[in-house]
């Protein structure tokens, strides 16, 4: 935190000149100026809040790597790479104190918290600049840090399911402008996600989805239920997960699957996305494309993973005929191709909303609507005429088991599968169809199914305890 703290303010700062938008990486940040001129008239303070949102697009996080970080803890694709720069060691389940994708992760996390934290802050000692904007403004920045802390506390926590009062991670709600708070305890998985959930109350203010760039790229309150229905199906309160899943409106399915990832980012379907331009893009060895690119590092296992699996390997579904490249020695997913790395991430879209609501509806009894909801996704980019799973005549664990696996292969390479194996705590099998299976399970904690706390981060905190 120590970098966090003596720099918090700079990087405020940087807001001062936009966001989202391409000029905010065009521009220098000043080195130095005025706290009491953040929020001095309306252009700087919409800037400020804007550069959260640039935070998080920070090359370990959304500019790729927490969406590849899960897809290398998941068992669908295979890290060809064997380089420690592009997340082998996450893929072997060997990430430790110091490897890099945890120092880096950690950091810019806590550092956009901060962020958040410093934002919040200003703009509640100027409240009267903001004017009408300033619960607006409030709600924005709190969904900010509260899906930080959801991909924290996701890598750095044991499974809710097995233990709620687990240690996570460390609960930084104010700004920081020095070093003398570093020193702080975890928090336990049940304060984590109370957090999360008081974060996420504050959404009156929010627009609402309306398909345009400004409400795809920001949160909205269909955001903020999509966020909330991933943390209750983490604490297994089904019946919650699934009033924040009908509270999802104004969404439907995408006619055609690839639209979704192509120009211009923006469908009925995409509920919140992390925007990217040629001048401001993801770097290489961060970029969703460039792991994925011709099998540049990330290969899907058409052996052991989803697509090996009778069933989800039709060639006749969209998913699998325009979406991945596989015979004839290829297996390389093709939703993300742009070599120049400024295709957006998708981070929630409507189909996430309808399988997380076959998971729960199938979770509590209600199998009919769980089946419903499983078709919507699966004939979207499979013809009845074409399937050869009897979807209707499912019940019991075959329908969570079918689920399951139409979410690994709807969002295969979006960086849901590892998440979601960690939070039913389920043991990790990579190539099952190998010689030498990679096999990881809850029992083993730090020593591979989750993260430890990084070696910067217990140098500068002396509360940090395993």
């Amino acid at each position: 935190m120590k970098k966090t703290a003596l720099y918090c303010l700079i990087i405020l700062g940087a807001g001062l000149f936009g966001g989202c938008g391409e000029d905010f990486l065009d521009k220098e940040p000043p080195l130095y100026f005025n706290e009491g001129e953040v929020f001095a008239d309306a252009e700087k303070t919409e800037g400020n809040l804007l550069s959260l949102y640039a935070a998080i697009k920070d090359n370990n996080i959304f500019g790729g790597r927490i969406i590849l970080v899960s897809d290398n803890i998941g068992d669908d694709v295979i890290n060809v790479s064997g380089n420690g720069v592009e997340l082998y060691n996450t893929y072997e389940t060997k990430v430790g104190l110091n490897t890099q994708e945890n120092n880096n992760f950690w950091g810019a996390a806590y550092l956009a918290i901060n962020k958040c934290n410093t934002f919040l802050k200003l703009i509640d000692e100027n409240r009267e600049l903001a004017g009408d904007k300033y619960d607006l403004y409030v709600a924005e920045a709190r969904f900010v840090r509260a899906i930080t802390y959801y991909y924290l506390h996701q890598l750095y926590t044991k499974p809710y399911v097995l233990d709620s009062n687990a240690p996570s991670v460390p609960l930084r709600l104010t700004a920081e402008s020095d070093i003398l708070n570093n020193d702080l305890a975890r928090a336990s998985s049940q304060q984590v996600i109370d957090q999360i959930l008081s974060d996420l109350s504050v959404t009156t203010a929010l627009p609402a989805g309306n398909g345009t760039e400004a409400t795809v790229t920001r949160a909205t309150p269909s955001a903020v239920e999509a966020l909330k229905m991933r943390i209750y199906m983490i604490t297994g309160d089904w019946q919650k997960a699934i009033e924040a899943g009908q509270k999802v409106t104004g969404y439907s399915l995408a006619p055609d699957v690839t639209t979704i990832f192509l120009p211009p980012f923006i469908t009925p379907e995409n509920i919140f996305s992390i925007p990217f331009s040629s001048t401001n893009r993801g770097a290489s060895q961060s970029a969703v494309a460039y792991y994925y690119l011709n099998e540049k590092s990330l290969a899907i296992d058409t052996l052991g993973g989803i697509t090996g699996i009778t069933g989800y390997d039709n060639p006749n579904d969209q998913r699998i005929s325009k979406l991945t490249n596989i015979g004839e020695g290829k297996r390389t997913l093709t939703k993300f191709t742009d070599a120049t790395y400024v295709e957006w991430v998708p981070v929630f879209r409507y189909a996430e909303i309808l399988l997380n609501l076959a998971e729960c509806y199938a979770n509590i009894g209600r199998e009919t609507e769980a089946i419903a909801a499983l078709k919507q996704v699966r004939s979207r980019s499979l013809k009845p005429e074409d399937d050869t799973l009897v979807l209707d005549a499912l019940t019991g664990d075959a329908l969570k088991t079918a689920i399951r696996n139409e979410r690994r292969l709807e969002f295969l390479g979006e960086g849901l599968r590892g998440f979601d194996l960690m939070r039913r705590a389920e043991t990790i099998v990579k190539q099952p169809a190998s010689q030498a299976p990679i096999t990881v399970s809850p029992a083993d904690g730090i020593n591979g199914y989750i993260w430890p706390v990084p070696g910067n981060e217990r140098s500068q905190n002396k509360l940090i305890t395993d």
